[in-house]
């Protein structure tokens, strides 16, 4: 199970790029780093920008349609 099925912003480890990736699922912002501390930290900090997130939400809508 990845983390972004339970959290809104999810924390996983990219083996492709070896660093510790954190990704917000309403605003799709991201954060990258070798540091997890660094990563946990902005994701539990994380605010999502009003405006890119009803922007993909409209679009999700769209395209369920």
């Amino acid at each position: 199970m990845s983390s972004w099925d339970v959290w809104r912003v999810g924390v996983e480890w990219d083996e492709f790029l070896s660093l510790h990736v954190a990704r917000c699922q309403r605003c799709a912002d991201s954060f990258a780093s070798s540091r997890p501390g660094e990563v946990d930290d902005w994701a539990d900090t994380h605010h999502c920008d009003p405006e890119m997130a009803a922007l993909l939400a409209l679009v999700d809508v769209r395209r369920a349609a």
